[in-house]
C-alpha cells in the first residue's frame, strides 16, 4: 500500500499546538529569539533526557528535510532536461504553528519550484505544525525558508546488509522452485505438519517469511511473521517446512548472473480434525472478505475496504495482518486515534511489532 501522503504520515507528530492567544501584531517578522521549527515526535524533548531545545530544533530541521526530499516527485520535464539543483521556498509560521502564505524564493525551473510548494503543503495538508516563533516573550508570525535538493539519481538494482552481504531487489529472472510453482504448492502440502499436540486446538492463521534465495540457490530463513500468534510449535514447523526444501532453489538472475534475492513465503497452518471443521470455516470466510477488502483498497474504496476487514476481525478479532491494513488506511484517512487502537492492539497481541518505529511514532510509546 505504496501513497506519497502516507509516507509522510508516518513520521509527522500527532500532537496539536495548545491555542494561542489572538495576536494584534499582524507583522510577519524575519528574526525572532527563539525561531519556529517544526513538531516532529520524533524528536521530543521528553523522549530524549538531557537534550534541550536547540537539540531538538536540529533533530527536527534534519528530519524535515529528509522527508521532503523522500516525498519529492522528480517533475517528468525536469527529468528529460536532467535538471538538478536546490529550490527555496518560503512561508509564514502563523502563531497557531500552521503554514501559510508560500513563496518560491528560487526555481531552476521545469516544474521543480512547484513541486517544492506542493510536498510543503502536502505536509500542511497532513497536519504538519511548527512550533511557533517568539519576540520578547510573545508569539509572533515569522517567515521560514526552507532549501531543497532535487537530484537525479538511477535506483540500485540492490542493496547492502549490514552483514556487508548484496541482495538484489531488481532482477530479470525471478528465483524458481524445481518444477514450477504447482511443484512448490504440492511440497506444502506433503510437507508442512501442523504440530501434534495442538490438533485439538483448532488454531488457524499465517505464517510469512521472507526467503533468501542465495546466487547458489541455498535458502534461509531472513525474517518470520506469526500473523495470528499460533505460537512457537508453528513457527518451529514453518522453518522446518523451509529447510526442507533445500535443493529445490534455483538462484534469481540478473544481467546473466546469478544473483541473491529475497522472497515472501506463507504457509497455512489448519487442523484436519473432525471438531475443527468450524473454526476451518470461519476462518476461511474472514479470509474471503479480507481479500475483498484488499482489493476495494486497491481501487481507492478505502471506506468498502476497511468495511471488509472490519467484518473479517469479527470472525477473526486477533489477526494482526488485517489489523494493520485496517490501521493503516485509516492512518492515512487521518483517522490517528482509530489507527492507534489497531496498532496497539497488534502490539498486544504479538508483544513487538514489525512497524514498531512506525507505531512509536504515530501512537507514541
Amino acid at each position: 500500500m505504496k501513497n506519497t501522503l502516507f509516507g509522510l504520515l508516518l513520521l509527522l507528530s500527532a500532537t496539536s499546538l495548545s491555542a494561542q492567544t489572538a495576536l494584534a501584531d499582524t507583522t510577519v517578522y524575519q528574526v525572532a529569539e527563539q525561531m519556529p521549527y517544526p513538531i516532529l515526535k520524533s524528536c521530543n524533548i521528553e523522549l530524549h533526557p538531557g537534550w534541550t531545545e536547540d537539540s531538538v530544533r536540529r533533530c527536527a530541521e534534519v528530519q524535515l528535510l529528509t522527508i521532503l526530499s523522500h516525498n519529492i516527485r522528480y517533475p517528468e520535464e525536469a527529468r528529460k532536461n536532467n535538471t538538478e539543483g536546490t529550490v527555496v521556498v518560503t512561508f509564514v509560521v502563523e502563531p497557531d504553528g500552521k503554514m501559510t502564505h508560500y513563496q518560491i524564493l528560487k526555481d531552476i525551473g521545469n516544474g521543480c519550484g512547484e513541486e517544492a510548494r506542493r510536498v510543503l503543503q502536502a505536509l500542511e495538508g497532513v497536519g504538519l505544525r511548527w512550533k511557533p516563533a517568539q519576540r520578547e516573550g510573545k508569539v509572533v508570525r515569522m517567515r521560514q525558508s526552507l532549501p531543497l535538493r532535487f537530484k537525479l539519481q538511477e535506483p540500485l538494482p540492490y542493496y547492502l546488509t549490514p552483514e556487508g552481504d548484496t541482495i538484489y531487489s531488481m532482477y530479470d529472472a525471478e528465483p524458481g522452485f524445481r518444477g514450477g510453482m504447482d511443484s512448490l504448492v504440492r511440497f506444502v502440502l506433503n510437507q508442512l505438519q501442523y504440530p501434534p499436540e495442538y490438533a485439538d486446538s483448532c488454531k488457524t492463521g499465517v505464517i510469512e517469511m521472507s526467503l533468501l534465495i542465495g546466487n547458489d540457490g541455498s535458502v534461509e530463513v531472513e525474517n518470520q511473521l506469526d500473523f495470528s500468534n499460533l505460537g512457537s510449535e508453528f513457527q518451529w514447523q514453518a522453518l522446518r517446512l523451509v529447510n526442507r526444501t533445500a535443493g529445490y532453489w534455483t538462484p534469481a538472475q540478473y544481467q546473466g548472473k546469478p544473483v541473491a534475492t529475497t522472497l515472501p513465503f506463507r504457509v497455512l497452518f489448519k487442523s484436519n480434525k473432525t471438531g475443527c471443521a468450524a473454526a476451518n470455516d470461519r476462518f476461511d470466510r474472514a479470509t474471503l472478505l479480507a481479500d475483498e477488502g484488499a482489493t476495494f483498497f486497491e481501487g481507492n474504496k478505502t471506506e468498502e475496504a476497511i468495511q471488509k476487514w472490519t467484518e473479517a476481525l469479527t470472525l477473526q478479532p486477533d489477526n494482526t495482518e488485517w489489523l494493520y491494513y485496517r490501521g493503516t488506511t485509516l492512518l492515512n484517512m487521518d483517522r490517528k486515534e482509530d489507527a492507534c487502537k489497531d496498532f496497539n492492539r497488534v502490539k498486544e497481541i504479538l508483544g513487538i511489532t514489525w512497524f514498531e518505529a512506525v507505531r512509536k511514532l504515530v501512537c507514541g510509546w
